[in-house]
Order: structure tokens, then C-alpha cells, then sequence
């Protein structure tokens, strides 16, 4: 059992663990399981210690690359492994024990979901049967598992009691950044990127506000992630230029403009700027590995609350302090008047100006036709938005392969594409024609799971235009032109518009039952309470429960509350542990008999240890006077025919425990004479 509990373990942690290191982990158990028939199949001492030597230069050597915390988990996995093929005493199988309690922790670090948590505490169980069995392996299975779940039940008052008030600590350790692909959204993007990712599923946030009032309408949920700046012709990204940028305007000091929208936002008096309105909500994000965050399109962070600093760039977009390696709540100032003004000038006007040298010469032809037509820069920005409209353009998730000049071939001969298409096509036109101009991606969308609660998944992933006009960034979304549906319903609706789906095959199919739709969303509602009250209660909530229960906090109230909580557990453990008389089962002539009995041997001295009755009476009576032994004598005789004889008393149990009292008042009169 404990081997088996140590492969699922193994399994869970593929991600943490060197491929080497679990290959090493399922070869021990096959040597245990081997084991069960012929011991003689187990590797003596000198072989497990050369391969103790060799795990050791393995994990020294390639311990740099994964970190530190990777390289702990994958130590404890070497040392469970080759302990398990040289298990033979008590003391080892507790250790063994106590490493797998550890490696469900370590799991715990970067599985946080509800599902997790339900798999993890399934382990726990079965390790605890087999640490049941292992001390009483004649107990039958119902009665081990009872009693393991009394104990799991026992402890969860005082869990839920230290998870609330014991102080919410940062971790000890930093978390390890990953070498594998991100979650989600890149800081690069070649227009088939968004399209590939709108076939995932999967969470990429959960926003929470006030009200459902506060929801912002399907149209205005764009969540603002990346500004792609740099195109080489066919991949936008993050210019050198704008990082560069980035540094040298923090090191001056200098307060990005969102920050400045956020304290104008929040002294203002009066609505006469427009921005004055803001709305709070919560934000708890998936893993990313990344430091770069989504939000609302213009949302300022509230530091105040967040456990994870999150710094605003000059482009609008948010940076975290550390990657976000797993599940964090976030909190923001939504500002849906604010404007996205040009904060550094002509540098953001070359920098959005710039096109390669040679490609796409029909784009930048038919763009310098439609400017003599349409010669100011919002003029030109709706002429490209009504050709996307009025040209037949299609909205797809599998456009042909566009690898040479992929504008002009995108915009006049293959004319279907998905979001990044249209938003790459337009900010190069816009450019050509000297208006400049960026990609936005993000997230735009969102279903909603309650009323005040909206869900974003990565098929939600979208790319929008931003062109400045009068020295300010005004969004343009030319999807909205081909499939204007995507924004008010969202991915599926639009793609079934042009006969397609975003998920094909018969799970495609499963998608659209009730049943599964009623299963689904009950998961999601179970995953977000779970993100929300467990892993979303952080020092910040925490001191709000405490405030909300004893007012404003002091050093005083804390070490009250720590020492009750102290006292409480105390309770429970002494209300659990302590040594509790039970009322016994037998008869009460029987008990009457056992007393009498335990009289005579504090009298005389002489134990009864395990001897019948009769021969109790046999060896005390010699230590007893006449009238002693005689009411002894009558006790046992009684005691032997009422428990004993083939017929039983039936109804006489009462005159039986009458005659016994009696005896046994007589006997006690004689023992103090």
C-alpha cells in the first residue's frame, strides 16, 4: 500500500521531477511488488548505495537548472525510492511514512485546485489505512477504515480553527521559474497564435465585483495584457526599444500614467474629467510563470491589498514583482473613462511607425490610394475598418498558411483569418499610411458564473488595434467588423455564424448536453468558492475577519486571541484523547459480584488475577473468618448459577441482583468487623 500511494505520488509530480528520477521511483516498485513473492529478489545494501552515489551526482549535476524547491522534491523522491527497496523494519516504514506526508506537500505548491486537493487528501487516506494495517494487520478492513476516518474527521475543527487565525506567513522559500512554455498569452505573437489557443479551455482568471451592477457590459470587457510594438514582417512583439524604455523611465523616477489616472481618479471632486468614476473588484489569476498581468482595460492596481506588488508600465500594461508561479488574487480601480494618452511623445510616435523595408508593397499601395480619400488619421482608421465589413471577409480558427508577405495576401487573396489576423493587418495599414499604431492582446469577454463573478478562459485570448490619434490611443477592434458577435457572446457563437466550431469530434458534441453543461458548471462553482475562501485567504482577508469579529486590531486582542485558540485546541485534543469511563454491559448482578470481589482482595491481599470463581474462593477462604467465607460462598454459588446454568434467569434477574445487593451489604458489614 505504501508503494502504491508512493507511485501515484509520483505521478502527480511530473512536472517537479527529472524524468530519470521517476523512472528510478517506478523500478523500486517493481522490486517491492516482486518482493511480496520471493524476498530474495530485493538488492542488498552495497547495490542501493551505488545507486544513492550515483542519484546524488545526477541530481548535483542537473540540480542548477530546476532550482532549488524542484531539486529538494526531487531528492526526497531518490531517497523514498531507494529506502523502499531495503524497507525491512518499524523505524522505515515510519520514515517512509512521514517522506510521502512531505511529498504530498510538495505537491500542494503548485497543484492548488479543488481537484487536487480532493486527489492529495484520497492519498492521505489510503497512507493512513496502511499505517492502520501495518500496526494491526489481523483488524478486518471496515473497522481500519473507520477508525482512520475518525481520526481525519477529528482533525478537521482544529484545521479549520489554526487556518483562520495563525498568521498567514509568505513562503520560506522562492519559487522556482520554470523553463517550460507559458500558460496562456506570449510576449510574442505570429497571427496563427491566438488562434491555436482559443481551442484551450482553460481558466485563465476569475474577476469578482462589488455587484452586478459593477459588471462592466460584453462589449467593454476588454482585459488589456501586452503591447506588441516590433514587427519583423510576420511576428509582432515587445520591442528592445520599449524595454529599454521601460528601464530608464523607472529609473528617473518617473510616475507611469496610469498611477497619475488612478490619484486624479481618486481626488477628484467632481465628474468634469470623466475619469472620476471607478469600480473595485478582485481578480484571482491562474499560473502564468510569467510576470506580465491582465485587467480590465484601464485598471490601476490597489497595492494596498495585494500580497504581490504589481507595477504599471508606460504602455498601460502590468508587471508583478514575481512570477506568478501559482493561483494569486489580485485586487484593482477600474477606470472605464479614463483615456490612454501618449505619456513619452515622439518616442512612442517613431516607435509606432516603424515597418519593414520591403514587404507587403500591395498593402502599402492600396493604403496609400485609400489616404488621398480619407486623408485624416480617424478617417483612414474607418475606411480599413469598413473594407474588413464590406469585403467578405470571414472569421475562422484555420486560415490557409500564409508564410510570404502574410498582410497582402491575408487583405486580397485569402480574406479569412482569426482576431490577430485582422489586428496585424490593420496596425501595419495604419502605419503605411502614417498614422501610428500598435497590437494589443489580452483577453476580451467572459462568461458569467454569478451575477458580480466573470470567468475568463483562454479561448477568450483576443487582439485589438490602438492608433494614435490626437496624442491620445484610441482602440480599434476590426474582428468586430467580420464576426461583431464575438463580442457580444463570445468565440462559439461567432465561429457558428461561419459554420464552424471551436472544438470538433465527439467532445465537441458532449459540450453541447445539459448534462454536461449542468456538470460543468458545477465545477466551476466549486474551483472558484475553492480559490476564492481557501486559497484566496491571505493576511489581508484575514485581518478583515478579525476586525469584522474584534474591532480594530492590538497587540493585545492578537495574543488573546492566539492564546483562546491555543486553549480551544486543547479542549478538543483532552475531549478527544482523555480516558473516558464507559457505562458497562454487564449485568448489574454481575458488577455487584466483580465489587464484592474487589473488596475481598483489598481485604485479604490476595489477587484474583485469572482465576474462576471457584477456585477464587477456594485460595482466599483460608484468609477470611467463618462468617466472611460463608457470604462469599452464597455470592459465588448465585453468580455461577445465574451466568452459567443451560436455562438462564430469564426474569429472575431482578430477584438475583436483590439476593446480590443484599449478600454484598452482609459481606462488607463482616470485612469491616
Amino acid at each position: 500500500m505504501l508503494a502504491i500511494a508512493y507511485g501515484v505520488l509520483l505521478l502527480t509530480l511530473t512536472e517537479e521531477l527529472m524524468i530519470w528520477v521517476i523512472i528510478l521511483g517506478l523500478c523500486a516498485i517493481v522490486v517491492r511488488t516482486v518482493s511480496f513473492e520471493k524476498s530474495s529478489h530485493l538488492p542488498n545494501a552495497r547495490t542501493v548505495n551505488l545507486l544513492a552515489v550515483l542519484s546524488l551526482f545526477a541530481l548535483t549535476w542537473f540540480g542548477f537548472s530546476i532550482g532549488l524547491l524542484n531539486s529538494m522534491i526531487n531528492l526526497l523522491a531518490i531517497a523514498f525510492a531507494l529506502k523502499l527497496m531495503l524497507l525491512d523494519s518499524k523505524r522505515d516504514f515510519h520514515l517512509l511514512f512521514c517522506t510521502s506526508l512531505f511529498l504530498i506537500g510538495c505537491g500542494f505548491i503548485s497543484a492548488l485546485s479543488v481537484i487536487a486537493w480532493l486527489g492529495y487528501l484520497g492519498v492521505l487516506l489510503f497512507l493512513l489505512l496502511s499505517l492502520a494495517y501495518y500496526h494491526g494487520p489481523v483488524t478486518p478492513l471496515k473497522s481500519s477504515a473507520k477508525f482512520v476516518g475518525t481520526l481525519v474527521i477529528q482533525s478537521i475543527p482544529i484545521a479549520a480553527l489554526l487556518f483562520l487565525v495563525m498568521p498567514q506567513l509568505p513562503p520560506l522559500w522562492q519559487m522556482p521559474t520554470s523553463k517550460s512554455q507559458q500558460t496562456g498569452l506570449s510576449d510574442t505573437v505570429t497571427p496563427g497564435d491566438i488562434a491555436s489557443l482559443a481551442k484551450s479551455s482553460e481558466l485563465a482568471f476569475t474577476a469578482t465585483f462589488p455587484s452586478a451592477s459593477a459588471v462592466p457590459e460584453p462589449q467593454q470587457r476588454y482585459w488589456r495584457a501586452l503591447v506588441m510594438e516590433d514587427f519583423n514582417g510576420k511576428t509582432w512583439s515587445i520591442g528592445q526599444k520599449r524595454k529599454q524604455a521601460e528601464r530608464q523611465l523607472a529609473t528617473m523616477r518617473r510616475t507611469p500614467p496610469l498611477l497619475l489616472l488612478a490619484n486624479t481618479a481618486e481626488n477628484e471632486e467632481s465628474d468634469e474629467s470623466g475619469i472620476s468614476e471607478t469600480k473595485s473588484y478582485e481578480m484571482i489569476v491562474e499560473p502564468t510563470k510569467q510576470n506580465w498581468l491582465f485587467a480590465l482595460e484601464l485598471s490601476a492596481p490597489n497595492n494596498g491589498k495585494n500580497n504581490i506588488t504589481v507595477n504599471a508600465q508606460f504602455d498601460y500594461t502590468l508587471r508583478t514583482s514575481t512570477p506568478l508561479m501559482s493561483k494569486k488574487s489580485f485586487y484593482f480601480d477600474y477606470l472605464p473613462n479614463a483615456p490612454v494618452t501618449n505619456p513619452v511623445g515622439e518616442f512612442e510616435r517613431q516607435l509606432n511607425s516603424l515597418l519593414p523595408a520591403t514587404s507587403n508593397q500591395e498593402t502599402r499601395q492600396w493604403v496609400s490610394s485609400l489616404k488621398q480619400a480619407n486623408p485624416t488619421p480617424r478617417g483612414l482608421a474607418s475606411a480599413i475598418m469598413n473594407y474588413f465589413k464590406q469585403q467578405g471577409f470571414t472569421y475562422t480558427l484555420e486560415p490557409n498558411a500564409m508564410p510570404v508577405d502574410p498582410i497582402d495576401r491575408f487583405i486580397f487573396e485569402e480574406k479569412a483569418g482569426f482576431c490577430a489576423h485582422y489586428a496585424s493587418a490593420m496596425t501595419f495599414a495604419l502605419r503605411a499610411g502614417g498614422v501610428p499604431a500598435r497590437m494589443v492582446t489580452g483577453y476580451q469577454g467572459g462568461e458569467q458564473l454569478d451575477d458580480n463573478v466573470l470567468q475568463v478562459r483562454q479561448y477568450d485570448a483576443h487582439a485589438w488595434v490602438e492608433a494614435l490619434i490626437d496624442d491620445t490611443w484610441v482602440r480599434y477592434d476590426p474582428t468586430s467588423m467580420v464576426a461583431p458577435s464575438r463580442l457580444q457572446y463570445g468565440i462559439e457563437q461567432a465561429l457558428a455564424e461561419f459554420g464552424e466550431k471551436r472544438t470538433d469530434g465527439l467532445l465537441g458534441d458532449l459540450r453541447e448536453g445539459a448534462l454536461f453543461t449542468t456538470l460543468q458548471n458545477w465545477m466551476r462553482q466549486m474551483d472558484y468558492q475553492w480559490s476564492k475562501w481557501i486559497l484566496g485567504f491571505d493576511a489581508n482577508k484575514q485581518k478583515d475577519l478579525l476586525e469584522d469579529l474584534l474591532g480594530q486590531i492590538t497587540t493585545k486582542k492578537m495574543t488573546a486571541v492566539f492564546l483562546a485558540t491555543l486553549s480551544i485546541v486543547g479542549v478538543i485534543l483532552l475531549v478527544y484523547f482523555f480516558p473516558i469511563q464507559r457505562q458497562s454491559t454487564l449485568p448489574k448482578y454481575h458488577r455487584i459480584y466483580l465489587n464484592a470481589l474487589s473488596a475481598i482482595e483489598k481485604h485479604s491481599g490476595v489477587e484474583r488475577q485469572y482465576l474462576s470463581p471457584r477456585e477464587y474462593l477456594n485460595k482466599v477462604s483460608s484468609h477470611l473468618n467463618e462468617n466472611t467465607q460463608k457470604i462469599l460462598s452464597e455470592m459465588t454459588l448465585l453468580f455461577i448459577e445465574s451466568s452459567y446454568s443451560r436455562e438462564g434467569i430469564g426474569d429472575d434477574k431482578a430477584k438475583v441482583t436483590l439476593k446480590m445487593k443484599h449478600h454484598n451489604r452482609a459481606l462488607k458489614k463482616s470485612l469491616r468487623q
